[in-house]
């Protein structure tokens, strides 16, 4: 009888050893997942920024996010290398057309497909060499189409639509400042010396 209860301490023992073994190595794995996630995030929000103030155009390489993300460990070698996800290993980033993806790899498909589950249709994994491999969509802002449309002041891109002007004016008449404008008619006039003239 002594015997029986042995066994069943022992195995009782080992159930709890065992779950406490998963329950600490499937947190770890979550809290890696959540580091390589806040590592996209990051270099996403650095893109952003640069996009920003380069009139919707993406970096060729992660050097140039150095203004926005002054900590982030550019490779010497490869400035399309950077940063470290959860294991350590680099992000990398590729252009293709106007499509920009950032990649990186983790030892666990648990570890690849946690990262995915963050970014939702953004975001895929496949098995590679060294683990797997995960590739992260960034998709374009919201808005940037009217941006596009919009003249800058400081001349970083050129219109793709017309210059309409509500107001008109007539030859002769009296103007306070230099500029452009038009006519009745649509020709477009100066104003010089004070008044509205032929440009």
């Amino acid at each position: 009888m002594h015997a029986i209860g042995g066994v069943l301490l022992v195995a009782l023992m080992f159930t709890f050893v065992s779950l406490g073994t998963q329950w600490l190595r499937t947190t770890e794995d979550l809290a890696t997942a959540r580091r390589t996630v806040e590592g996209y995030l990051t270099l996403i929000e650095g893109l952003y920024a640069y996009r920003a103030d380069n009139v919707s155009v993406w970096p060729s390489s992660f050097s140039a996010l150095t203004p926005y993300l002054p900590m982030l460990h550019i490779d010497a070698v490869d400035p399309t290398q950077a940063g470290a996800n959860g294991e350590g290993s680099r992000y990398s980033l590729a252009i293709v057309g106007g499509s920009l993806t950032i990649s990186t790899t983790v030892s666990t498909e648990q570890h690849a497909r946690s990262v995915v589950r963050e970014f939702g249709a953004n975001g895929t994994y496949l098995a590679a060499a060294d683990g797997y491999s995960i590739t992260i969509a960034v998709p374009a802002p919201g808005g940037i189409s009217l941006m596009q449309h919009t003249l800058l002041t400081d001349g970083t891109n050129k219109m793709q639509r017309p210059l309409w002007l509500e107001h008109t004016v007539s030859v002769g008449d009296q103007c306070s400042e230099t500029g452009l404008a038009l006519d009745g008619d649509g020709n477009l006039l100066r104003c010089h010396g004070g008044y509205w003239l032929n440009h």
